[in-house]
């Protein structure tokens, strides 16, 4: 008996590892003959985008099959275009992936106008940042601190209606009193650094610190910028000096809704995929990010563009994007009539 068990156990062994290997080999074989499109939201030049092809120039070699890994930009509406063809336009079978607004959640859950979407039916294979916002003026403004924008018009650059970038500036006027005025309709980052120089705009409200490094690591070390306040529940080290936005939150109720705003720093570059796709593919895909995550070149590379990688894995990563879209209807409806001022 003792002996017939051990045969049927190594049998089971043998059975499951052909299964594995089937597996495996199926995600090979459907990947070796296609290539993968990844949608930017974002004008190519930004954190997004530079993030997206990095990622991408390296993805490819973990996923089995290494299938080519193609960055399209899709601008408009701070996301939502590219939200709505992921969706529903573009292939549910693995070969689709997007680069959202870290805002995205939010505006869904505020029930904004253009979205066609539901977040909590896409994959999500991860993220690669979690890093706060950091408020920023350029160097010439009369805004040079926080206590200056509770009394000085300050003009913000914004993309899209439902993004953070227009959505954060005015909540904070309404819960802290700040004279923030945003001029939305840039495409993207690169538009409104550009805007900065020219004096069109004072600054940018909700850029991640990580994203000011890599992109502008120039303008901090030569002192163009002025960061006012940064996001999070405790300063980071390159901010020590900088006060939290939450500082000025002085009731119950607006450090809730401020909290609910910053909460999207916490995934602030995802890559997603479509609804219904196959199990074994969100898998491979989970799995490939992760690796790239680890990958000795995709980090070197990184750290020559002075790219922070602080990533989490897309179960982490859905996991809070879902924390966002359950938020109480109590508590989204109170939010929402600052958001969208």
């Amino acid at each position: 008996m003792v002996r017939l068990w051990g045969t049927f156990v190594a049998a089971t062994v043998v059975l499951a590892s052909g299964a594995t290997t089937a597996r495996a080999d199926a995600i090979s074989d459907f990947y070796k003959t296609k290539s993968l499109t990844l949608a930017v939201f974002s004008s190519a030049g930004g954190d997004y985008d530079v993030r997206a092809r990095l990622v991408a120039r390296h993805m490819d070699r973990h996923i089995p099959g290494n299938p080519k890994i193609i960055v399209q930009n899709m601008t408009g509406s701070g996301g939502l275009r590219a939200g709505n063809w992921l969706y529903n336009i573009a292939p549910k079978d693995g070969t689709a992936l997007a680069s959202l607004n870290q805002a995205v959640p939010l505006t869904q859950a505020f029930g904004a106008p253009g979205i066609e979407f539901d977040l909590a039916q896409c994959a999500w294979i991860g993220n690669s940042m979690d890093s706060p916002i950091a408020m920023v003026t350029w160097g010439g403004s009369k805004t040079r601190t926080m206590e200056d924008a509770l009394t000085i018009e300050t003009i913000m650059g914004g993309t899209g209606a439902g993004s953070g970038s227009v959505q954060i500036p005015l909540m904070l006027n309404a819960m802290i009193g700040t004279k923030f005025k945003v001029i939305s309709g840039y495409p993207g980052g690169t538009e409104i650094y550009l805007a900065m120089e020219r004096g069109e705009v004072d600054g940018r409200a909700t850029q991640n610190w990580a994203g000011w490094v890599a992109q502008k690591p120039d303008w901090i070390k030569e002192k163009k910028i002025n960061v006012i306040a940064q996001g999070g529940t405790k300063r980071i080290a390159d901010l020590k000096d900088v006060p939290l936005i939450l500082d000025y939150a002085t009731t119950d109720e607006a450090r809730a809704i401020v909290m609910l705003f910053l909460l999207p720093d916490e995934i602030a570059r995802p890559i997603i995929a479509g609804p219904n796709l196959p199990a074994e593919r969100v898998k491979a895909l989970r799995t490939a990010f992760n690796a790239t995550m680890k990958d000795p070149a995709f980090l070197a590379e990184a750290q020559k563009g002075n790219i922070d990688i602080i990533p989490s894995t897309g179960e982490e990563a859905q996991a809070k994007a879902l924390a966002i879209l359950n938020t109480p209807k109590a508590v989204l409806d109170k939010a929402k009539q600052y958001g969208e001022q």
